[in-house]
């Protein structure tokens, strides 16, 4: 039986964020044929070096964040918030849904809404009612209503308070790919603080061994979703 094409969307608060948490995901569709889509919500411009401007090291996110999902057969949208300030608010929420509808991603992967960073629980939280409001047959846009799985959350040091993974996915097909272009986000191999490159590495890596696979990619998911049905053991 032919297996059905999928569309899988990620949306991070910043660009970097679903590249580097769920990029691996992203990758191993892209090579069984999926359609990926990414968002951004800020540019993650005010990560700039201290040398550079922070708009254009903005522009220069935007371009290789679009070069990244290029390399997976993918699409890019960032929706230029400013870095830091994420709005908590229907504006944020109606425009991704409006990109629900449009783009109709089966599957959504998003932030765990615990989290150092302001703009990461806003985007989760966000995505979250975005999901919500995009299946609504009653709630009016200009496009149709459209159903997507999720949100599942992405495994994020910076978002670790609470989370537990509850689905692994074995990435090791989509390791060489992730690695090969992750490279065109400054963030990857640049900051002078945490080794972006290193963590995310070991961490798939480290994840993969706990479930017999070279590779593996965790995500949460809500309470609601926490159902696993089988006949027997």
């Amino acid at each position: 039986m032919d297996r059905k094409k999928k569309h899988i969307m990620a949306v991070g608060a910043h660009i970097g964020d679903a590249e580097l948490t769920c990029g691996k995901t992203l990758a191993a569709h892209s090579i069984l044929g999926d359609s990926i889509t990414t968002v951004a919500v800020t540019a993650g411009e005010r990560g700039a070096p201290p040398d550079q401007d922070t708009v254009e090291f903005g522009k220069y996110n935007v371009k290789r964040a679009g070069e990244f999902a290029k390399a997976l057969g993918g699409k890019f949208i960032c929706l230029g918030y400013p870095d830091g300030e994420a709005p908590d608010n229907d504006e944020l929420r109606l425009k991704l849904c409006d990109i629900i509808r449009a783009e109709k991603p089966d599957v959504i992967l998003t932030h765990w809404h615990e989290s150092l960073h302001k703009d990461h629980i806003t985007t989760s939280r966000a995505v979250e009612d975005a999901i919500f409001y995009a299946a609504l047959r009653g709630f009016e846009r200009s496009d149709p209503p459209h159903w997507s799985a999720g949100p599942y959350y992405a495994e994020n040091w910076e978002d670790a308070p609470e989370f537990t993974p509850y689905i692994f996915i074995d990435v090791s097909a989509g390791y060489d790919l992730w690695f090969e272009h992750i490279g065109k986000l400054w963030l990857t191999d640049n900051s002078p603080w945490f080794k972006y490159r290193e963590y995310y590495d070991a961490l798939s890596r480290s994840r993969g061994a706990l479930v017999h696979k070279q590779r593996a990619e965790c995500f949460a998911v809500g309470p609601y979703s926490m159902k696993l049905v089988q006949e027997s053991f």
